[in-house]
C-alpha cells in the first residue's frame, strides 16, 4: 500500500493527451509588443477589409471641422475608429499576417546584412593583401 502511494506521489503533472500547442513563431517581447502592433495599426488603417472606412470618415470629419474642434464634433467617427482598431488588434488572422510580414522583413534585412558583411570581408581581404605588399615593398626599398 505504501508503494502505491509513493508511485502516485512521484508522478508528474505531465499529460501526454493535453499538450499545449507550440507557438508558430518565437519572437522577442519588443517585437511582439511594439513592432507587430505598429504593423497591425498601419495595415488596419490602410486596408479596406479592416478599418480604412472608419479612418477615412474620421479624417474627413476632422478636416471639415479642424483638428481641435474636430475632437468634440467628430466623437462618433472617432469612437467608431477606436472600436475598429481595437477589434483589429485582437483579430488573430490580421495579427498572424502581420507577424509573417514582420518575419519576412526581418529575414530580408538579415540577408542584406550578410551580403554587406561578405562584401566588407572581400574589401578587407583586398586591403590586407595590398597592405602586406606595401609593407614588404617598403622593407625591400630600405635594404
Amino acid at each position: 500500500m505504501s508503494e502505491e502511494k509513493k508511485t502516485e506521489d512521484s508522478q508528474s503533472e505531465f499529460d501526454e493527451n493535453n499538450i499545449p500547442p507550440v507557438p508558430k513563431l518565437v519572437m522577442l517581447r519588443a517585437e511582439r509588443d511594439s513592432l507587430i502592433n505598429d504593423i497591425v495599426r498601419e495595415k488596419a488603417k490602410e486596408d479596406p477589409r479592416y478599418c480604412f472606412a472608419a479612418f477615412a470618415d474620421m479624417s474627413a470629419c476632422q478636416q471639415e471641422h479642424g483638428i481641435v474642434s474636430g475632437l468634440w464634433k467628430c466623437t462618433k467617427q472617432n469612437e467608431r475608429f477606436k472600436l475598429c482598431m481595437q477589434w483589429a488588434f485582437y483579430n488573430e488572422k490580421l495579427r498572424d499576417q502581420c507577424k509573417e510580414e514582420y518575419v519576412k522583413q526581418r529575414k530580408e534585412y538579415a540577408k542584406k546584412n550578410r551580403e554587406h558583411d561578405e562584401e566588407n570581408n572581400i574589401r578587407m581581404k583586398v586591403l590586407n593583401e595590398w597592405l602586406q605588399r606595401e609593407i614588404e615593398g617598403g622593407h625591400k626599398r630600405k635594404e
